[in-house]
């Protein structure tokens, strides 16, 4: 995925049933700094749908450089990844304002586990909010309507969330984040980037090698937890817990498992996808 502005860098063009409290939006900008090509999909699709302009990066770094040179009005930014992570991205770019006396950007910040630690190093770094992946378009609404400038944003209706512990339907997937049409390309993705990350982890499950192990089961867990919580994820988490405590030779049976699952539940998405 390439750093820097995506092609085509633009408002939705379906703006026309845009409500009036929210038509400001058009002349504001958002930066997403995620290095999951799928969740960038997504994030962008329901974007998009809102009438906002965006433009994406992978890392904190690729990021601060687009801050040289183009004005943001608010920072999603996943918490994990790899050159500069979110935390640190976060805590460069509140430097640059002390010092240059810019005005403050708001920065939001998504993770995959959202727990004490997590919160303790946003506030630490500077981020203004945080929230668990996945958000969906009704949250992705209210956080908008908080923190973009202009008259704050009171959302109505109910909120919709995921269903946690069930393998999500495709219906279930267009009533959450209300881009049903985007759906086939984000599953395409999100599968692919999980196939390559499932290899990894087993070149690196079999060369007991912790940290890369670690790092793949990571991405591994964010796919899972992609569209709401399932018993994947908690099992990817403790076992995360367990091999840097122990190293990956103790937990070998426990991976091969895990992998095993993992594969029949990207084979359901790749379904899922085609319809």
């Amino acid at each position: 995925m390439s750093s820097g502005p995506i092609p085509g860098d633009r408002a939705g063009d379906d703006l026309a049933a845009q409500p009036a409290s929210t038509r400001h939006w058009r002349e504001l900008k958002v930066l997403l700094v995620d290095d999951h090509p799928a969740y960038c999909l997504l994030m962008g699709a329901m974007l998009e749908r809102l009438g906002l302009a965006f433009a994406v990066c992978a890392h904190g770094q690729a990021a601060l450089a687009i801050l040289d040179v183009s004005r943001a009005d608010l920072i999603f930014s996943d918490c994990q990844m790899p050159v500069m992570d979110g935390y640190a991205m976060t805590r460069e770019l509140r430097r640059r304002e002390l010092r240059d006396g810019a005005e403050r950007v708001p920065v939001i910040a998504f993770t995959g586990k959202l727990g004490a630690r997590e919160i303790q190093q946003c506030q630490a770094a500077g981020v203004d909010a945080w929230l668990a992946k996945p958000v969906t378009f009704q949250q992705l609404r209210q956080v908008l309507g908080d923190w973009l400038p202009g008259p704050r944003i009171s959302e109505t209706a109910q909120p919709v969330t995921a269903v946690e512990g069930r393998w999500p339907s495709r219906g279930r997937l267009g009533q959450l984040f209300g881009c049903s049409e985007a759906l086939p390309g984000i599953l395409a993705s999100l599968v692919y980037e999980a196939e390559l990350d499932l290899h990894a982890l087993a070149q690196a499950t079999d060369g007991l090698q912790a940290q890369a192990t670690v790092e793949h089961l990571h991405r591994l867990i964010g796919s899972v937890a992609f569209f709401g919580a399932t018993p994947l994820e908690m099992r990817g988490h403790q076992l995360i817990e367990a091999i840097n405590r122990d190293g990956v030779a103790m937990h070998l049976q426990r991976l091969l498992a895990l992998r095993s699952d993992l594969m029949g539940y990207l084979k359901y998405l790749s379904l899922l996808g085609k319809g």
